[in-house]
């Protein structure tokens, strides 16, 4: 299955340089500035920042692909039951980038926290969509569900003892 996953230019765009920026940056080190992550992530030149900010700009990029990757693998997990030649519907790919902004959250923890509403209105479609596909016959990884049997045995040595 095809998913296309969200780069981390996309996600600043979506949500914003400032909030991608600060939820991306580990708590250990200082605050960068939003221009400099998103220069980073367009693939822009980085010499009008010190090397420690491109560090942490690198790092921060590490913990968006992290997420984006953590992401793909708990929607693959709802869409276990489609299968092998179809794709996910159109939608899926929106609420990737909100799984993945879910996971660059530390405090997403919060029952009040708006991501953790989004995020647990995402994973209900997915419930539903991946209930939807087990009803209409699809096994797991897309597998038909056939079992193959055979005869018993003819030839045992109960049955060849008389012999």
């Amino acid at each position: 299955m095809n998913l296309s996953l969200p780069s981390a230019s996309q996600l600043l765009v979506r949500f914003g340089p400032r909030d991608i920026t600060e939820v991306a940056v580990a708590d250990t080190d200082r605050v960068i500035e939003p221009e400099l992550l998103v220069a980073a992530a367009a693939g822009k030149p980085l010499d009008d920042w010190s090397a420690e900010d491109v560090a942490i700009a690198v790092m921060a990029l590490a913990r968006i692909a992290d997420a984006v990757t953590r992401s793909r693998s708990e929607v693959s997990f709802y869409l276990r039951f489609r299968a092998a030649g179809e794709d996910a519907p159109e939608w899926v790919t929106d609420d990737l980038a909100e799984i993945a902004r879910y996971h660059l959250y530390d405090d997403a923890g919060k029952e009040e926290s708006t991501v953790r509403v989004l995020y647990k209105d995402v994973i209900k479609r997915l419930e539903t969509l991946a209930k939807e596909d087990k009803e209409r016959g699809a096994a797991e990884a897309g597998r038909s569900g056939m079992q193959l049997t055979s005869q018993p045995r003819l030839m045992s040595r109960p049955t060849l003892r008389s012999l």
